[in-house]
């Protein structure tokens, strides 16, 4: 089963980040700290979070990989908070894809997503976005299994 969606257009975004060095094991305790910051910082925010892999996509690597966490602002900030920064996301065309379950498992889902693109006569234009609507709640019962994170590749003809 192909982890496509649909192809749509995302609006541009507004939002408070930091960026680094990490697993994907790293990426819960980063949006954490992320959200810790902003509120030090009375940073006013939305959610669902957002990750971004910077440079060429592919599949990342579970040990080591550059990537930003972001939350999207609800208005712009009086100063940015130390060690935070404020990044636009610009509006884009995206091939949007769902992977369900453990984000540690996203490696699968990318590897489907790349072998759509090798057949779908679209090509890459863009940094890869991750979306993360639904996480586990674990004082409700929620499992990693009920994750929901939607990638969207931003896209352009390749003809």
């Amino acid at each position: 089963m192909t982890p496509f969606h649909e192809i749509r257009t995302v609006p541009r975004v507004k939002a408070i980040g930091m960026q680094g060095e990490m697993s994907l094991w790293d990426v819960d305790t980063a949006l954490t700290r992320l959200y810790e910051k902003a509120m030090e910082g009375r940073v006013m925010f939305r959610e669902p979070a957002l990750g971004v892999r910077p440079g060429a996509m592919r599949i990342p690597d579970a040990f080591h990989s550059r990537y930003r966490v972001l939350f999207p602002l609800t208005q712009d900030p009086q100063r940015e908070p130390p060690g935070l920064e404020i990044v636009e996301l610009p509006e884009a065309q995206v091939a949007v894809f769902v992977h369900r379950g453990p984000y540690e498992w996203i490696q699968c889902t990318y590897e489907k997503v790349l072998d759509w693109f090798r057949e779908s006569g679209y090509e890459v234009a863009g940094e890869t976005r991750e979306v993360f609507f639904v996480a586990p709640e674990p004082h409700s019962g929620g499992s990693q299994d009920d994750m929901l994170t939607e990638i969207q590749v931003p896209i352009r003809s390749a003809a």
